[in-house]
């Protein structure tokens, strides 16, 4: 008997535009009753600090998780 094969886990991005396939590792918050994921800490703390400047690109990605 043939098992059906697994559906393949939906594609995720980051804010910043990065894959990720264990959503639950990544830091993440909700947006406009939406829940959005960032690649570093230090990218979900600058989206805190103005999310609406950050979802536009206004904010540059941080470069370190600090």
């Amino acid at each position: 008997m043939n098992q059906p094969a697994p559906s393949p886990e939906p594609e995720i991005r980051t804010v910043c535009g990065g894959k990720i396939t264990a959503p639950d590792r990544y830091p993440s918050a909700l947006y406009r009753g939406q829940r959005v994921y960032f690649c570093t800490r230090a990218c979900l703390r600058a989206f805190e600090s103005d999310p609406d400047r950050f979802i536009a690109g206004e904010i540059e990605h941080p470069t370190e998780d600090e």
